[in-house]
C-alpha cells in the first residue's frame, strides 16, 4: 500500500539547515523519511553524484513504490528529478523548490537533467513530478542576489507573454512576500500553459529558453 512506501528527501546543506526542519514540522509523517544530502552548487550536478544517490537509495531499500522529495534549488530539482526518473526505471518524485528561480522555473515543466563535463543539461529526460509545492516563506532565507536571479526569470515570463504582468513586476517589491507570492503564481501559470502545449519542446516551448543560452 502507499502508506508504507519508503520516502526519501534530497537536500543540500542549505535546504537541510533552513527548510527541512520547517517541512518536517508541518508534514509530520515525513519524520520517518530518509534524508540524502549532497553539496550545493552546479559543479555537483553530474553523473558521479547521481551514482552516489542511486547507491544510497539501493542501500536503504528503495523500491519502485518509493518516493523522492527534492527539497532545494534548481540543482536539486534537476538532478533529483533525473535520479528518480532513472532509478528502478522510474520512481515517483515531488519537487519542493526553495529558491525563487526554482519556484518559477526549474521545478516546473518536467525537465530533468545533469551536466556532462562543461555541457549544461546535456543528459536528462522529460518527466513530470507527481506534484510541486511552492512555499514562498522559504525565500526569506535567500541572499538578495538569489532573489534577483529568480526575479529575472519572472521578467522573462512577462516579456514573452504578458504586458500587464510586466507592468506589475516593474513595481514589485521583492521584500513584500504576499505580492511576490502572487507574482510567483502568475509565472507558474505562464510557464505551465506553454509546457502543456509543447511538453517535449518541439515548438512554442522554446520561447522559455529566451535568455538561457547566454545566461548559462
Amino acid at each position: 500500500s502507499q502508506s508504507n512506501r519508503k520516502i526519501f528527501i534530497l537536500v543540500d546543506e542549505n535546504s537541510l539547515q533552513h527548510c527541512l526542519p520547517k517541512l518536517i514540522k508541518e508534514v509530520f509523517f515525513l519524520e520517518k523519511a530518509e534524508i540524502i544530502e549532497i553539496e550545493s552548487g552546479e559543479e555537483n550536478k553530474n553523473i558521479e553524484i547521481c551514482a552516489q544517490i542511486w547507491r544510497t537509495l539501493s542501500e536503504l531499500g528503495a523500491d519502485r513504490k518509493s518516493l523522492l522529495i527534492n527539497l532545494g534549488g534548481g540543482v536539486i530539482s534537476d538532478l533529483g528529478g533525473f535520479v528518480a526518473s532513472t532509478f528502478k526505471r522510474g520512481i515517483d518524485f515531488i519537487n519542493i523548490p526553495t529558491t525563487l528561480l526554482a519556484q518559477v522555473d526549474a521545478s516546473i515543466g518536467g525537465k530533468t537533467g545533469i551536466d556532462l563535463d562543461y555541457l549544461k543539461n546535456e543528459i536528462g529526460v522529460f518527466n513530470a513530478p507527481k506534484a510541486v509545492f511552492i512555499y514562498p516563506p522559504f525565500l526569506k532565507t535567500l541572499p538578495q542576489n538569489q532573489l534577483v536571479s529568480g526575479f529575472a526569470e519572472m521578467l522573462k515570463h512577462a516579456l514573452i507573454s504578458d504586458k500587464n504582468y510586466w507592468n506589475k513586476l516593474k513595481k514589485c517589491e521583492l521584500k513584500d512576500s504576499v505580492e511576490l507570492g502572487k507574482n510567483i503564481f502568475t509565472s507558474v501559470e505562464i510557464k505551465n500553459e506553454i509546457v502543456m502545449k509543447d511538453p517535449a519542446e518541439t515548438s512554442i516551448r522554446q520561447a522559455l529558453n529566451f535568455g538561457h543560452t547566454i545566461g548559462h
